[in-house]
């Protein structure tokens, strides 16, 4: 049992095919707010993860660097409270806790079948280390990661997210 009361961990199912059954096994992982008026659920493998530099990341955490962790969007679930949410761009819409102001989720028209959760969100953010930095041009410059990362000026190649 969490901290808010949510089970983690595997859940399974039962899954029919081709006129048997057999058992699939589903990891789930849970994630909210400070104050945990808002919860979420993602399930599935992880699309890609790593480190925004860019301007408007840094600004809506007040921190020079946000990790985030993109599933697809069909695994992800509101499970408590409703979020709001705020057009930071054209393109893009960022969600968060109305009560505590918590942001937790990103989502970009450009890439609609995905969801980014801001990492730290996560109930267990340790299980999802960055995998790359982008929006490097927009890094503070007193600010340094001790890794080896690849680092992209802009948003990473699609190879790359594939």
């Amino acid at each position: 049992m969490s901290y808010y009361g949510c089970d983690r961990g595997p859940l399974t199912a039962q899954r029919s095919l081709g006129g048997g059954s057999r058992e699939v096994q589903m990891v789930y992982h849970d994630g909210g707010c400070l104050c945990g008026n808002v919860r979420f659920r993602v399930a599935g493998a992880v699309l890609d993860s790593g480190y925004c530099h860019c301007r408007m990341c840094q600004r809506n955490s007040g921190a020079p660097v946000v990790a985030w962790v993109t599933f697809p969007a069909a695994s992800f679930s509101w499970t408590a409270g409703e979020p709001r949410s705020y057009a930071s761009s054209a393109r893009a819409r960022r969600e968060f806790c109305p009560r505590c102001g918590s942001y937790m989720v990103f989502r970009s028209e450009e890439f609609p079948g995905e969801v980014s959760i801001n990492t730290a969100s996560l109930d267990d953010p340790g299980a999802f280390p960055p995998r790359m930095h982008i929006y490097a041009e927009s890094r503070i410059p007193w600010f340094e990661t001790a890794d080896d990362l690849p680092s992209h000026p802009r948003q990473a190649p699609l190879a790359q997210k594939a």
